[in-house]
């Protein structure tokens, strides 16, 4: 007779996922991995869909999802699952998702709707949430009364939300930049104020903040945003000399200086004509000033230096002359620019006199030549004056007595 026998199986159905939490991908495409096995050996193939719960994170194949198939054959070989992270345009931060392992699919009883565990899994973001501004020709530059320049304001990544930013130039004016703009921008306008005030070159700064409270886009609340530094060229022409008074130049070569330079840019050459008033008292060099469009902001040095007289004439004053430019620059040509002031002090001392041509002066050679100088001096001289003549008449007077008796001793009629 037949004998029936009951055999007990001790083997479960069972799926083994390692790790199933802890892994990394990158927005670089970064990969991680994890493995897949049975823990028995199935009557049937066993199937199991893999699959991202966030592709715009990460996928376990360029085109998901991945089926796993265990056999009767190969039930006890792991296989590996590779995740592949993905690049978005946002800044996100990172971010995580899950691998989803879906229920297994079989003949076999024991596996058939066996759910095995998922796998967690970050992706590490690689956007920063910047603010980029793009300046044309890579600066701005504006001109008083002319054309204008502008910059284009850009997100390096998309934002989650509409980002809003404050431009203050003096005037504020609000740009909004969202996920449809957000690569293309908003171009900002620049204008110069056209005043009539001399101002030269000069730098402006245009000052950009984000709005945290209007923007959306949490991301970007904490964004630096850089300032706009845009140079302003002034178009009321000027010639800056500095300084045009306090110069002071010696008889005896001393010399002072003083600086020329244009205050906008001229459209051509600006030629300025320089000469001193007085050049028995000082003369000029250089006598011309040429500035170009490419050096008409570089400062040129005058040199002014005093002439040597041989007057006792005191302190005198006189001035550089500036003559009015000559440019084909219509805003230049003619244009007259100060004059400078100098004095240029005296090296003579007060009260000497040239005596080589005064026939009036006698030469001091005997006793009339003497007497004769210092009773002319004395006319001048005044009353105190009249000691000198006296004395050197009485001098004179006595010497010639001392000849008189050197030249008679015994003549006893000798006058004295």
């Amino acid at each position: 007779a037949d004998v029936n026998v009951t055999v007990y199986d001790d083997d479960t159905a069972a799926i083994t996922v390692l790790p199933t939490s802890g892994l990394t991908t990158t927005e670089a495409g970064g990969t991680d991995t994890f493995t897949v096995v049975l823990e028995s050996q199935p009557t049937a193939d066993v199937i199991i869909s893999v699959y991202s719960d966030d592709v715009t994170e990460g996928t376990v194949t360029s085109t998901p999802p991945l089926d796993l198939t265990f056999t009767t054959a190969n039930w006890n070989t792991a296989q590996t699952v590779t995740v592949i992270g993905v690049d978005d345009p946002q800044s996100d931060g990172d971010v995580l998702y899950t691998i989803i392992l879906d229920p297994a699919t079989s003949a076999d009883p024991m596996y058939d709707t066996f759910d095995p565990n998922d796998v967690d899994v970050e992706n590490l973001d690689d956007e920063t949430a910047d603010i980029i501004i793009t300046e044309s020709g890579g600066m701005t530059e504006v001109t008083e009364g002319a054309a204008g320049d502008d910059f284009t304001i850009t997100l390096a990544t998309e934002p989650t939300g509409d980002g809003q930013s404050t431009v203050d130039g003096g005037t504020s004016t609000t740009v909004i930049l969202t996920a449809a703009n957000w690569s293309t921008g908003v171009t900002v306008a620049v204008d110069a104020v056209d005043d009539a005030v001399d101002e030269g070159t000069h730098a402006s700064t245009i000052t950009l903040a984000i709005d945290a409270v209007a923007t959306t886009a949490d991301e970007y609340d904490l964004s630096v945003v850089a300032d706009v530094s845009v140079t302003v060229y002034d178009n009321d022409a000027g010639v800056i000399v500095q300084p045009t008074s306090g110069l002071v130049t010696t008889e005896s070569g001393g010399t002072a200086s003083f600086t020329v330079v244009l205050s906008t840019a001229p459209t051509a050459d600006v030629t300025i004509t320089l000469d001193s008033d007085s050049p028995n008292e000082g003369t000029v060099s250089p006598n011309l000033l040429t500035f170009t469009p490419s050096d008409w902001d570089v400062p040129q040095t005058v040199t002014v230096t005093g002439v040597d007289d041989a007057t006792v004439d005191g302190d005198v004053a006189y001035n550089v002359i500036l003559d009015p430019i000559a440019s084909a620059d219509l805003s230049y040509n003619l244009l007259d620019p100060p004059d400078v002031s100098v004095t240029n002090l005296d090296d003579e001392l007060p009260g000497a006199q040239d005596t080589t041509n005064d026939s009036s002066i006698l030469s001091n050679n005997g006793v009339g030549g003497c007497g004769a100088a210092a009773l002319r001096d004395s006319n001048a001289a005044g009353a105190a004056g009249m000691i000198l003549p006296y004395l050197f008449l009485m001098i004179a007077l006595f010497t010639r007595r001392k000849r008189l008796a050197r030249s008679s001793p015994k003549d006893p009629n000798a006058r004295s």
